[in-house]
């Protein structure tokens, strides 16, 4: 009984720890087309999720995200959406 109760407790260590290893943060700034300045308050979502944040007061915006794959939604009132690929990258 203790043996399988230790390889329980073995194997969900090494489940969960697998799972932690696979987030990553990704970082940006939010700026618009017009004069270049940051956008504070701006929508950042990783499409498809509910994970997002939204950008501060210099449009910058810090988020942690599951794997590497995906897609960014850039949203703010009065802008048109923007939509990023993520790939690789860690700073936009």
């Amino acid at each position: 009984m203790r043996r399988i109760l230790l390889f329980f407790m073995v194997f969900s260590f090494v489940a969960s720890s697998s799972v932690f290893a696979q987030e990553r943060t990704i970082s940006g700034k939010v700026i618009s087309d017009e004069d270049g300045q940051g956008v504070p308050g701006a929508n950042v979502v990783l499409k498809g999720t509910t994970v997002g944040t939204v950008s501060d007061i210099n449009g910058d915006f810090k988020l942690t995200i599951p794997g590497s794959g995906g897609a960014l939604v850039i949203t703010f009132i009065g802008y048109t959406s923007q939509e990023f690929e993520i790939g690789s990258q860690s700073v936009f």
